[in-house]
């Protein structure tokens, strides 16, 4: 029997089992020009020329290790329990001695990484547009706290690991009262301990560099919000992460947007 043509459907499936992904904020400034090609909404030839650029930009034998070192793991696993998956492993496992200009496992990886950078872009361009009209028909002294929010769109660049993350926000959840409004100083308390566990010193360094960024590129189109984010950025840092009011905004985003996946994940179920 001949070996099993790698179906691209079966791919993405194997990719999101092993929930195998790249590091944006390694790979953020090599796939660059193709997230320019995707905003501009570039010709396929031209996609795909700057696709595999950004995946041989991206390839390294510390990569193919890794992810051989996943799939053979994996296929481990289901070897008995579910044999149907075998071959799809073994054609991504051949897949993955390609050159990487027509490597289809690592094409897939930077699309994916492409998309959602993309997504995260789309993203921060809304809530800036929205802060832009909040701040014109807020009085001066709502600003701030109107502010702090655009924190959470520095969730990505924090690199706040998974299932760091996953365990904090379980202990976090578990010190929430039934009731936040009854009792304040608990809801406090669960939230100063969230902010110090998942704080470091260079996660809180490139958040507010990232930030300093969109209000940077934000300048000319959202003025008053750019201003607002950069006045924001120039207060002193507390030492404190419970009382870093822009860490305590990305945590917080971060636990919604976890929780709402495990919701949807549950409704799903």
């Amino acid at each position: 029997m001949g070996a099993v043509r790698l179906d691209d459907d079966a791919l993405a499936e194997l990719l999101d089992g092993l929930g195998v992904g790249l590091d944006l904020n390694f790979v953020a400034p090599r796939i660059e020009p193709l997230l320019d090609a995707l905003i501009r909404d570039a010709p396929k030839a031209v996609l795909e020329r700057t696709a595999a650029d950004a995946a041989e930009s991206v390839w390294s034998g510390e990569l193919r290790s890794e992810l051989a070192e996943e799939l053979w793991e994996f296929r481990e696993q289901v070897l008995d329990e579910d044999a149907e998956l075998v071959p799809t492993i073994d054609a991504t496992l051949s897949e993955l001695e390609r050159p990487p200009r027509r490597n289809r496992v690592v094409h897939a990886l930077v699309w994916r990484a492409a998309l959602e950078l993309v997504t995260c872009a789309n993203r921060n361009y809304k809530r800036m547009a929205e802060l832009e009209e909040e701040l014109a028909g807020a009085p001066p002294a709502a600003h701030r706290s109107l502010t702090v929010r655009v924190a959470e769109d520095a969730v990505l660049a924090a690199d706040v690991g998974g299932e760091e993350a996953a365990e904090a926000i379980a202990r976090f959840v578990v010190g929430l009262p039934p009731n936040s409004e009854a009792a304040p100083k608990q809801l406090d308390r669960a939230t100063a301990r969230l902010a110090r566990s998942l704080a470091t010193d260079e996660r809180r360094r490139t958040a507010r560099a990232s930030l300093a960024t969109l209000a940077h590129n934000s300048a000319g189109e959202f003025p008053l919000a750019s201003g607002a984010l950069e006045r924001l950025l120039a207060e002193p840092i507390p030492e404190d992460p419970a009382k870093d009011d822009l860490w305590v905004s990305l945590v917080i985003g971060l636990a919604r947007e976890q929780l709402a996946r495990a919701f949807v994940g549950d409704e799903l179920a």
